[in-house]
């Protein structure tokens, strides 16, 4: 079998928000009627404008799953999807007043049926969520249209599915829409689908031709929500020649920040949709993607960004329940492909570079570390190099013949913690981890870049990692200047 049949690269963002309260059966519906032709731009939303409807958001949470690699590996790997999810979890995180400890993101290994349907019920949504919450989901990975399936039904792939029984292995759309109706208390729920389906292999585009995308409006009619996809169903989705995402991902998360944040989901799509088809346009000669929108719902349009109205701790009892996420696992570096050459399937790791020569004698040892004593973490309790630039220059100058010893990535990442280069600091640690994870060093050094990067929670979560793989690191650790 060719699987390449079934399979194309996550390529169609779609957008499924619930009203916020369920339409009224003579609610009109986004998109009612005859569906919309390949030309149509965009469906207009009629609402009912009632003030009763119009509460304020209580609090918000998100699960976000991303998947560019499968356990079987007759399942094409994905350039984008994991980055494409990163990216929607950073925004969420630090540009849309999502607590980090309210959002849950799951990639590649991690991303799971049992791990996505947990999270989805008691693990986490269905054990937090209560009335007027709004909740967010994305998912960025393969799908499989329904005309594939002899029951007409849609999938997404997950890491262990298995492509001739995705009944049983995958994860059906109106699977996910029965939970969430089921299981979470809320009626706010926007969904986020970044999964397109395809035919032959086409080099240039972002996954593999299409011979079917997921129907918005059908989606919309099944389950009350609102849907955006970023493509009409007979079109292709496109990757950006221009940067290292999906055209319409890179829009909308563009045009969800774009007035300080403040424009509502309707705005965003309308500008997203505008630069998608501009942009494929002008880089793709002869082809369109159309981002269309379908759905029933009442009330105001939701502004994602709007900060909670009653924010909640998440209880002790649901964190000790809960599985280590990716939330600590950067995305690789993904090498942009040249104009005009063809795009490989299987992603291009850009490598780590690594220090000019081995790290001194007086790294840090854990064993000196007192379980009494107060730990200040700071950047030059890690490093102190009298010329921290030469001293990276030369770490550069070794990585080739230093590439596969761990001890200089971790000698690099402490003079990049030094010089408050966190980002990159974070890249080299992702390393350190992969090849020792149990090295406390390690994830102390990540909280220290967690805390400058304002993300308090996972600063925290890490410290609890370090003090728990090293019982001799001190019970009291504080940020330093």
């Amino acid at each position: 079998m060719n699987l390449s049949r079934y399979f194309a690269f996550a390529a169609t963002v779609c957008f499924s928000l619930n009203s916020v309260v369920p339409a009224k059966a003579d609610t009109p519906a986004l998109g009612q009627g005859a569906a919309p032709s390949a030309s149509t731009s965009t469906v207009s939303v009629t609402s009912s404008p009632a003030p009763a409807v119009n509460r304020p958001i209580r609090d918000k949470w998100a699960l976000i799953v991303g998947c560019g690699k499968f356990g079987n590996t007759t399942v094409p790997s994905l350039k984008y999807a994991s980055k494409d999810a990163r990216d929607f979890y950073d925004y969420l995180i630090k540009d849309a007043n999502f607590q980090p400890s309210h959002v849950r993101i799951l990639l590649d290994e991690k991303a799971t049926r049992k791990r996505v349907i947990s999270e989805l019920g008691t693990r986490f949504l269905a054990r937090l969520a209560r009335p007027d919450d709004l909740i967010v989901l994305f998912f960025s990975t393969h799908g499989s249209p329904s005309q594939m399936d002899l029951r007409g039904k849609n999938y997404l792939v997950t890491y262990d599915a298995e492509p001739e029984d995705l009944d049983a292995t995958g994860i059906g759309m109106m699977e996910i829409m029965d939970r969430i109706h089921s299981r979470v208390l809320s009626d706010r729920v926007v969904m986020v689908l970044d999964a397109c389906h395809s035919g032959s292999l086409d080099p240039n585009a972002k996954g593999l031709i299409r011979v079917g995308n997921f129907d918005s409006k059908s989606i919309a009619d099944n389950s009350g929500q609102l849907v955006i996809c970023s493509s009409l169903p007979d079109e292709q989705s496109w990757e950006s020649k221009r940067y290292q995402n999906g055209v319409f991902t890179k829009s909308l998360i563009e045009s969800l920040k774009a007035k300080s944040g403040k424009n509502n989901l309707g705005q965003a799509f309308t500008a997203a949709q505008l630069a998608v088809e501009n942009e494929v346009r002008e880089d793709r000669p002869g082809a369109r993607q159309t981002p269309i929108l379908n759905a029933k719902w009442s009330g105001h349009d939701i502004v994602l960004s709007v900060p909670a109205a009653d924010p909640q701790k998440v209880p002790p009892t649901v964190l000790a329940d809960l599985e280590p996420d990716s939330s600590s696992t950067p995305v690789a570096k993904i090498s942009m492909v040249p104009s005009g050459s063809k795009m490989a399937t299987a992603p291009v790791i850009t490598a780590l570079a690594t220090p000019a020569s081995a790290p001194s004698s007086a790294s840090i040892t854990s064993a000196s570390l007192a379980a009494t004593e107060k730990l200040v973490l700071t950047a030059s309790y890690f490093s102190s190099e009298a010329n921290p630039r030469e001293a990276l220059r030369g770490a550069y100058e070794a990585s080739a013949a230093n590439f596969n010893n761990v001890e200089f990535y971790w000698r690099k990442a402490k003079i990049l913690i030094q010089m408050g280069k966190w980002t990159q600091a974070m890249e080299c640690l992702k390393g350190c981890i992969v090849d020792d994870p149990n090295k406390s060093e390690y994830y102390l050094a990540r909280a220290l870049c967690y805390h400058h990067m304002k993300l308090n929670g996972l600063a925290t979560a890490d410290i609890q990692t370090a003090q728990f793989k090293n019982p001799t690191i001190s019970r009291q650790i504080e940020f330093g200047e």
